[in-house]
């Protein structure tokens, strides 16, 4: 049997004033119902990139008492965060799809208001492969930055823009008219949502992971999985035929396919971080507050020596 869902308190005044969307969703909600179902966070990729987010909050060497896992699936985020040796007092999660919560703090969220809580409720708020799903990510982000307390951060992770490369080539040269992968964004757009809603000290990271396939089809219908199914409600409904099929997988193994066969995937992950901010963090000085100029700097250091 699942656990029930917490009851978590929200503030009154925030709810009857905020009751625009908090969180539009790009894709229609039964579909994203349906895709999550699958249980998109137990791919090996996700928990992958989980792994390598709860490594970049441990690298904070802070404690973190009340955190959420916006987006948590089936909890494969709660796992590697205890691998990485970070445990927060509380950890709830949250989820759109009810059916993946099964944990005794969980919020099973909506999609007309999924961030239900009052400002100033976590120490943390991490987020793993969820923001790609998002229309008004910046939106979003300006949300989760009034439920996070002062000196709160926001980690979260997402494909980057260079994601799936060779998808959108093979697609491309196949002949499809349509885009069947989901649109992502890049480094230098998602630094500038961060700091266009008020995050103190953001930092935006990738990685780049390639993964090797020996069979197409086993590829296709894997990447799908991972989240490169573009669900947008104008994209083309016709399914794939198989003629389009093996067009697809020539122009794959023409382009892309290694000496020994293989078929390689790119993928970009984008690390967003940011803090609420506090009067504690360090702020850069003002242009020309500098009490001492580079010259005088560079004239205390000793004198480079001269080879013959």
């Amino acid at each position: 049997m699942p656990f029930p869902a917490v009851r978590v308190k929200t503030n009154p005044a925030y709810a009857m004033n905020h009751r625009q969307t908090i969180m539009q969703l790009l894709y229609p909600f039964p579909l994203l119902k349906a895709t999550f179902s699958h249980g998109q966070d137990q791919h090996p990729l996700a928990e992958e990139v989980a792994s390598r987010l709860a490594e970049r909050m441990a690298d904070m060497r802070r404690g973190f008492g009340t955190v959420l896992d916006l987006g948590s699936g089936t909890a494969s985020m709660a796992a590697s965060l205890a691998q990485a040796g970070v445990t927060p007092d509380t950890l709830i999660h949250a989820d759109l799809v009810s059916g993946n919560l099964h944990h005794p703090l969980s919020v099973a969220l909506n999609a007309e208001h999924p961030l239900p809580f009052a400002n100033g409720t976590f120490d943390a708020v991490i987020s793993n492969l969820m923001l790609h799903w998002i229309n008004d990510v910046p939106q979003t982000l300006m949300h989760i930055g009034r439920a996070l307390k002062p000196d709160g951060l926001f980690l979260a992770s997402t494909f980057g823009n260079d994601s799936f490369i060779e998808l959108k080539t093979a697609f491309a040269e196949s002949g499809s008219r349509h885009a069947h992968t989901i649109p992502f964004t890049d480094v230098q757009s998602a630094g500038a949502a961060l700091q266009k809603v008020g995050y103190a000290m953001p930092v935006v990271d990738r990685d780049v992971i390639t993964v090797t396939y020996k069979d197409f089809a086993a590829l296709y219908t894997d990447m799908r999985l991972a989240g490169s199914r573009n669900l947008h409600p104008a994209r083309s409904r016709g399914l794939m035929t198989p003629r389009q099929l093996r067009r697809m997988e020539d122009a794959y193994r023409t382009n892309f396919a290694r000496p020994d066969g293989t078929l390689p995937v790119t993928l970009e992950i984008l690390y967003l971080h940011g803090w609420r901010p506090h009067t504690s963090q360090q702020k850069p000085l003002k242009p020309g507050s500098a009490t001492v100029s580079l010259d005088e700097v560079l004239k205390t250091l000793p004198p480079r020596s001269q080879k013959d």
